[in-house]
């Protein structure tokens, strides 16, 4: 894909949808057409019009067939004899027809169509029709058997077909399926002064940067003096590009010297420079935009087995989110929709976005927030789990033309730094017994692989999610899917001893909705609270097809195992109180885990959470619910992967050991304050230490190296009774925030009275500050209050600390009154938040 010429436009006119059949040439005469505001997917066009919604029955679209209509009108004045329609996605069997001429015919939604139209297209009125043929029915031909089966997809011939399995697995996607135009259609009638194909791709080559640039114009343009200018930090650089053929194509590199370079947000600037292409045609010099540009060196770092990025020679730990798209009808978000998700997770610490192959691929508009945000992204291809058909050339055919398409969009973009060709195919074909020759199919390890080679030379390509050792999801060698902690139950230990080296997707637990979604969830039930063992809520826990569990299981395993409490006793005589430590454990779990992976002398090089924002309202995966606000393991997430990171283990007979982690390109110097409290209050040992945290670096200490003397804080030698129950780190550093840590040593949690105290004041109609204080430790703080909002939750907070919080209203809610409680999981009683006049 290069960049889009200037004459492209969306195609404008009056788009229609109806249902059809399949065999038709024609739209019936009597079709009920349905207005729609413009190309997009069926089930959109149908939620749009209120005909259906996710909420509502299931419906399956790939049994359907749907036409669509769009009457138009020629640009007036314009030359159409070099008219070209493109169409960027349809998904998945279409067919198209212009002026009742076929046009089209095509078999994957990953593959865009530029055709020239020019003897089809009519001064004035043109008619363009679209067919979307039902894939269930080409799923049911005879095809050979794949060399395994993947749980994930109930239809195994999917493999087939290059289409999203968004919609197709049942165990953790709506039942929605993409059918339609899901990317924009478009009309471009021709302008010989404007490029018709332009590539460039910025890459550091030793100490320099290079910016490469190849720009073609149409057969007859009068282009000369043809050159490439980058505004380097203030400083104008040209270099003049070379006719290469006689096809009017010229190519060139500039060059600079010593540039300043992209940085993933949390090392550095993600430094971009302005670009233009310049030329001469007309008799008059034009300036194109070629958009900011970045420069940064990426590697991979696979010594003893392993796997980590390095950044412009810098290690960088990893952590972030598997992505999902922000509309599961359309999978397509305006710039204006992803700005502030993506946002969200750089000010939570994250670095590293991954788009794995069971959703689509993203937009130009995320790539550019990426590149100016300072985020990184591992791009899957979008393949994932099956026993693909490589060898067949159809297939081949259209893969080749997704590659091309993906390959030119990425090479634009700094912060593409992972292309991998697959999400779990190693693993599924190892873990259900297909012969090891077949763990590694040529498609991705020859094919994909010298193709991505050619065309990204400056990212790191690797074959699959899940890649090295003697297995492939072997969590000590390569990458791995890691559901240690998490769908296999392990103790929260096992983060650290499994010696995990990447984790390209973990965790993954059935997060109990936000307050907002359950809101919601209870106007689908009649106004009644939705329970977790309603059948509804049932539906929407993801599961692994033809298991005997599902993630709701995993989430109230670590209930048990974190706070020794019996979720099914919960769920009968306490619900509330069941979802309130749902909600904790899978937040304390995350942290926990992160905190082992981060630690000094760990193995493991990154994380990448699985994933970031329910599909639906309901107990999903996602970090964020359906609507984008934040659950507890969110805000947990975020407490635990900032520059500056401090951490306590408990390393047995060695006691406990502080972590710290300073990623920043400078030296911290600072006071670290201990106190171990027993009852959460009273004091029995504490110290301070004086320690500089070099730049980029980590380190571990013993906690008696704090304090005056030896102190059994882990209670590893049993003389007597636990000597403390809780300990507090405070970190001042000479600038910056402080950092403050509680860690609660005991096997099960205490409910008492801690001295819960909360006041709030408005600070206008939308927004409430609330303020929070306790006498004792407070664990896992969170705000009850239908309606609102706060910008943290379930927190732990020290003793005689106090807590502001920014409290908002829900989003597109209406107006309620505050009536707010703060609780702590080990409070046995909240404590009331009424309004105050002011913060006095």
């Amino acid at each position: 894909m290069s960049h889009a010429p200037a004459g492209r436009l969306p195609l404008q006119g009056e788009w229609d949808i109806a249902p059809g059949l399949p065999a038709q040439a024609a739209p019936p005469a009597n079709a009920p057409w349905r207005r729609i505001p413009g190309p997009m997917p069926v089930a959109a066009a149908l939620a749009e019009a209120g005909e259906w919604t996710l909420d509502g029955p299931a419906r399956d679209f790939d049994r359907e067939c749907w036409w669509y209509r769009c009457r138009f009108e020629a640009p007036a004045g314009r030359p159409l004899d070099a008219a070209v329609l493109g169409f960027d996605g349809l998904a998945t069997l279409a067919r198209a027809w212009l002026n009742g001429e076929p046009l089209l015919a095509s078999r994957s939604m990953f593959r865009p169509h530029q055709l020239d139209v020019g003897r089809r297209l009519r001064p004035g009125s043109n008619e363009l029709w679209l067919r979307f043929d039902p894939l269930s029915e080409a799923l049911g031909a005879r095809r050979t058997r794949p060399r395994w089966r993947t749980p994930m997809v109930a239809q195994q011939q999917l493999r087939w077909f290059r289409t999203t399995l968004l919609g197709r697995t049942p165990g953790w996607s709506p039942p929605a399926a993409v059918v339609g135009p899901w990317r924009p259609v478009w009309l471009d009638c021709g302008d010989t002064g404007a490029p018709a194909d332009l590539h460039h791709q910025a890459q550091v080559v030793g100490d320099a940067g290079e910016l490469a640039v190849q720009v073609s114009w149409p057969v007859g343009a009068d282009v000369h003096a043809v050159r490439v200018r980058l505004d380097h930090g203030g400083t104008l650089h040209e270099q003049a590009l070379q006719p290469v053929d006689a096809l009017h194509a010229w190519r060139g590199t500039l060059r600079v010297e010593q540039p300043l370079r992209w940085w993933p947000h949390t090392h550095g600037e993600p430094r971009r420079h302005a670009a233009w292409l310049v030329y001469t045609s007309g008799g008059r010099e034009h300036t194109l935009p070629l958009g900011p540009v970045g420069f940064r060196a990426v590697q991979a770092d696979t010594s003893a087995g392993g796997f980590g990025l390095v950044v412009n020679g810098v290690p960088v730990f990893a952590r972030g989110v598997c992505w999902t798209p922000l509309d599961t009808l359309r999978l397509q978000a305006p710039a204006e929709g992803l700005r502030p998700v993506l946002q969200r997770l750089r000010d939570a610490g994250l670095n590293l976005v991954r788009v794995p192959g069971t959703m689509a691929y993203e937009s130009e508009a995320f790539l550019a927030l990426c590149d100016e945000l300072g985020l990184m992204v591992w791009h899957d291809l979008m393949f994932a789990s099956m026993d693909y058909p490589g060898e067949d050339p159809d297939f081949l055919d259209d893969v080749d033309a997704e590659l091309e398409a993906q390959l030119g969009l990425w090479a634009r973009h700094a912060s593409v730094v992972v292309v991998c060709g697959n999400s779990e195919v190693a693993q599924q074909a190892a873990m259900w017994g297909a012969a090891r020759e077949h763990w590694q199919p040529p498609l991705f390890h020859v094919h994909i692989a010298s193709a991505v080679a050619a065309a990204l030379p400056g990212c790191v390509w690797w074959p699959s999610s899940a890649h090295g050792g003697a297995f492939p999801f072997e969590p000590r060698h390569g990458t791995t899917s890691y559901y240690g902690v998490g769908a296999y139950r392990r103790p929260l230990d096992d983060a650290r001893h499994s010696g995990l080296r990447f984790a390209a997707e973990c965790l993954a637990f059935a997060q109990v909705p936000t307050d907002a979604a359950l809101a919601r969830l209870r106007g689908l039930n009649d106004g009644l609270p939705l329970r977790a063992t309603h059948p509804l809520w049932k539906a929407r826990a993801c599961r692994d097809l033809g298991a005997g569990w599902d993630f709701d299981d995993v989430r109230d395993h670590y209930v048990q195992r974190l706070f020794g409490e019996d979720p099914a006793v919960l769920r009968q005589t306490d619900p509330q109180r069941h979802l309130v430590l749902g909600r904790a454990a899978a937040a304390e779990a995350t942290a926990g885990a992160f905190d082992r992976w981060r630690a000094a002398g760990s193995a493991c090089r990154g994380a990448l959470v699985w994933f970031l924002r329910d599909l639906w309202a309901g107990p999903g995966w996602g970090l964020l619910d359906d609507e984008g606000l934040p659950k507890a393991a969110f805000h947990a997430l975020a407490r635990v992967c900032q520059p500056l990171h401090w951490a306590a283990l408990d390393d047995g007979l060695n006691g406990i050991t502080l972590h710290a982690v300073n990623e920043q390109d400078r030296a911290v110097p600072g006071q670290l304050r201990a106190v171990l409290l027993r009852e959460g209050e009273w004091p029995v040992a504490e110290g301070q230490l004086g320690l500089v945290l070099a730049p980029r670096s980590s380190r571990a200490l013993a906690l008696t190296d704090a304090l005056p003397g030896f102190f059994d804080a882990s209670w590893a030698y049993r003389f007597g009774p636990r000597p403390a129950d809780t300990l507090v780190l405070r970190w001042a550093g000479e600038d910056g925030p402080a950092v403050e840590r509680v860690l609660f040593l005991g096997e099960r949690l205490v409910q008492a009275d801690i001295g819960l105290e909360a006041r709030a004041w408005a600070v206008d109609d939308d927004t409430v500050v609330l303020s929070v204080r306790t006498r004792a430790a407070a664990r896992g703080v969170h705000l009850e209050a239908e309606g609102w909002l706060a910008e943290d939750e379930y927190f732990d907070l020290a003793p005689g600390a106090e807590r502001r919080l920014r409290c908002t209203r829900w989003p597109g809610q209406p107006a309620r009154t505050w009536r707010a409680s703060v609780q702590a999981i080990n409070a046995v009683r909240p404590a009331a938040a009424p309004l105050s006049p002011s913060a006095a």
